[in-house]
């Protein structure tokens, strides 16, 4: 899964990257963090309306279109890359709304060795992982226009996740799609009705281009956003003070 990701750039510098039109007015409450969480605003590139690329903010958590609203016994910030196309939740943005997450690298957690009963009571070792390069990633992702009866419309998003390629696996088994620049237009164009070839840009990404660091616990807790979560643990790091927040 992605449960966390880091997004720290300036709007303009992704419009810039991704050759996307910034949309000012739909950034809402969106800020750079080093440590984005569920429910929050985060930046995506979507197709425009002029038939080019468009920069906005996004809810991260998707609300399907036909749902009554947000449900905290689903959270939807994440869709299985073997099932988008199927799962109801899905299957219609994966036709006609699919989107792309710009972040300079994601979070994932290592359980402690052993089995469950060794484990209890031990907390998860958090690990940030990132390109060798340190350059900015796309994540594949999803997008939907929700109404309610009163107030304005919701947009929202979920990120695709498929298995974790070697350089990840040793974390966690999971990890998000993560798209080369080749393949946005193919990604994004809501006309592209070639299924199998979208669904076969659902693969791990190549494993010798990542890097994974781990990093302070702090991590686990929304509250804290600084560039400080990135720095690797050297060996012997006290962890005590971190917060853990259920990991």
């Amino acid at each position: 899964m992605c449960g966390r990701f880091v997004q720290h750039a300036d709007p303009e510098i992704y419009a810039s990257r991704y050759s996307a039109e910034l949309d000012p007015d739909g950034l809402g409450d969106w800020h750079p963090s080093y440590n984005m969480a569920p429910t929050r605003p985060v930046l995506a590139i979507r197709a425009g309306r002029d038939g080019g690329r468009e920069l906005t903010a996004l809810r991260w958590g998707l609300i399907p279109s036909w749902s009554k609203g947000p449900d905290s016994r689903y959270s939807m910030i994440n869709a299985r890359a073997e099932t988008v196309a199927s799962k109801p939740a899905y299957r219609s943005a994966f036709k006609r709304r699919r989107c792309l997450i710009p972040a300079e690298g994601f979070y994932e957690w290592q359980a402690p060795a052993g089995d469950a009963q060794q484990q209890k009571g031990k907390p998860k070792q958090p690990f940030f992982i990132h390109l060798k390069d340190k350059a900015p990633i796309l994540l594949a992702g999803l997008w939907e226009y929700w109404r309610p009866e009163d107030g304005d419309p919701v947009h929202s998003c979920t990120i695709v996740v498929t298995d974790a390629n070697s350089a990840v696996a040793g974390i966690h088994d999971r990890m998000p799609v993560v798209l080369d620049a080749s393949a946005m237009d193919a990604w994004l164009d809501p006309q592209n009705a070639d299924t199998d070839a979208l669904q076969a840009l659902l693969r791990p990404a190549p494993a010798e281009d990542w890097a994974a660091q781990p990093v302070s616990r702090r991590v686990n807790s929304p509250a804290n956003d600084d560039a400080g979560l990135l720095a690797a643990l050297e060996a012997g790091d006290n962890q005590a003070g971190d917060q853990a927040d259920g990991r």
